[in-house]
């Protein structure tokens, strides 16, 4: 294999449209989804840069593009790794839906922060607006202080996360929606428009790994987001034992969909102080070191084993988020990961017959 250079180059790939690319894991069952996270949402230079770049990733081959979810972001230092741009995610994934044809829409969404009518209402209308494209990650939070200042309480956030999506479900799935719980109660309505997916939208479980969250993945999730920890064997172990799980709540653990995000570039400290915070608050697995999530910036050779390491721990999904804090610094490690890395990945898959597995309808 030839060698690549340890630097980013920018590679000028005007002509290139590339299909989408797929590696195989171990057990030739599932097959890894490249995703673009857009987070920290200020560098990209507004509206108009983020839909350049969701334009690009999608010519270069990638499955999805991730959008996140903060209302409001804190002065002094508990703002660290937050960045101060946060727009609306239900305003981000619509515009994201209308200028793309392709990508899949990742929405990471604090479900406790907002009524359920009101969440149920953006996820199947942006649903219906992409016509099947939109995935919902459900978060359930982790800034004490938004929690106070939007009137919800922080200390019940699992019990209220619980609760909104199971409300969800009902108004996705039923002609007329019945609920009663502690926090909502739905009667003597209608609900349209419904998902365009059926029974509806993915729901991936984010954050951590304790066990009130892989509870709530065995009774409602399609996929587990993990935040925090690079270390692909221990993440592995937790996969497999969701997996088992799974399969011992009668569930297809094939079907299940397991998402990590990596850095692509110099390591960016934002990005582990972020995560480090989310896999705390969420019962998670926080690394020693501040920076708690990988980042790579070595050559392309380098770069695809780390990304089979993450395969063989069982993700079939990886969301890549390059560093830098300009549009173009961006663009040029997102444009040499498709030029020298992913070929690299697609060689791969020559000599292998993999199935794809099917999404949840």
């Amino acid at each position: 294999m030839p060698r690549r250079t340890n630097h980013l180059t920018r590679i000028p790939l005007e002509s290139m449209i590339r299909a989408p690319a797929r590696i195989p894991n171990t057990e030739g069952l599932a097959v890894v989804h490249f995703s673009m996270w857009l987070w920290p949402y200020g560098r990209w230079g507004g509206f108009d840069g983020i839909g350049r770049a969701a334009k690009r990733i999608e010519e270069l081959g990638f499955d999805s593009i991730t959008v996140s979810d903060h209302t409001v972001c804190p002065t002094g230092p508990e703002g660290d790794g937050l960045m101060p741009d946060w727009p609306d995610w239900a305003v981000t994934s619509a515009y994201l839906s209308t200028i793309t044809t392709r990508l899949r829409i990742v929405a990471c969404v604090a479900i406790p922060y907002r009524s359920p009518l009101v969440t149920a209402k953006q996820v199947a209308t942006i649903d219906d607006l992409s016509r099947g494209r939109l995935t919902l990650a459900a978060c359930v939070g982790w800034w004490e202080r938004e929690f106070d200042m939007l009137n919800v309480p922080y200390a019940r956030r699992g019990a209220v996360m619980d609760e909104y999506l199971e409300a969800m479900r009902v108004m996705w799935t039923e002609e007329r929606p019945r609920f009663d719980g502690e926090f909502v109660s739905l009667c003597d309505l209608v609900f349209e428009p419904r998902c365009y997916q059926r029974p509806h939208v993915p729901i991936w479980i984010a954050g951590g790994a304790g066990r009130k969250s892989l509870e709530r993945l065995w009774r409602v999730g399609d996929g587990w987001m993990p935040m925090g920890d690079d270390r692909p064997a221990l993440l592995g172990e937790t996969i497999a034992r969701i997996k088992d799980g799974a399969e011992q709540r009668g569930r297809d653990s094939r079907r299940l969909s397991f998402r990590y995000t990596i850095g692509l570039g110099e390591a960016e400290s934002a990005l582990g102080l972020l995560s480090s915070a989310i896999a705390g608050a969420n019962g998670g697995i926080v690394a020693d070191e501040p920076s708690s999530t990988a980042s790579f910036a070595g050559n392309a050779d380098q770069v695809v084993d780390a990304i089979h390491q993450y395969a063989e721990a069982g993700f079939t999904e990886l969301a890549i988020n390059p560093s830098g804090r300009s549009y173009a610094a961006c663009m040029e490690r997102v444009e040499w990961f498709a030029a020298e890395v992913l070929p690299l990945l697609e060689a791969g898959l020559r000599d292998v017959r993999c199935g794809s597995p099917d999404r949840p309808a």
